[in-house]
């Protein structure tokens, strides 16, 4: 049975320990992959597990609502949470000036990688690598949020790739 279908099944259950039952399966499943999306944005241990909790506070709040695969929910609000807790932490308020601090320098490199594939690829392709490799999605998920044909994105995906390491990137 898909995650999907045991959330939709356990949330119209009659039975009241029925959905504490298939959240906690889920919690379980699913938060060894929170915490690696959260780490890859942010280098505190408590701030990953911060994250990793309102992830799955707000997945449990808004769990009747869920439209995507649980894991894309998952990553999606665990990549957001981490995001706005960096962009809070960056900006620091002195006076009436705002004084932004250096950047990680993990994010550096990623933010110069992301720039050099916006130069070679469509905005398209770098949100297929994006997907794929970032966030760690299959083909299948891939193409369900893109809503295209896998085999479409899983080509536009070499294709890219091909592209990118012709115009002389990617190899190091």
């Amino acid at each position: 049975m898909t995650d999907e279908k045991r959330l939709d099944r356990a949330i119209r259950s009659p039975r009241k320990d029925e959905p504490k039952r298939t959240f906690q399966l889920l919690y379980e499943k699913y938060r060894p992959l929170v915490s690696l999306i959260a780490a890859r944005y942010l280098r505190e241990s408590v701030d990953v597990e911060d994250v990793v909790q309102e992830t799955f506070v707000q997945f449990f709040g808004h769990a009747q609502n869920v439209r995507t695969s649980v894991k894309a929910y998952l990553v999606s609000t665990a990549k957001n949470l981490s995001l706005n807790l960096l962009s809070t932490r960056r900006r620091v308020v002195l006076s009436e000036e705002v004084v932004t601090q250096e950047d990680p320098p993990a994010n550096e490199g990623f933010e110069a990688l992301l720039s050099d594939l916006k130069r070679v690829l469509s905005e398209e392709d770098v949100r297929i690598i994006l997907l794929r490799l970032i966030e760690d999605l299959t083909f299948e998920e891939i193409a369900s949020r893109l809503r295209q044909n896998e085999r479409t994105v899983k080509t536009k995906y070499y294709r890219a790739l091909k592209k990118y390491r012709a115009a002389g990137r990617g190899e190091k």
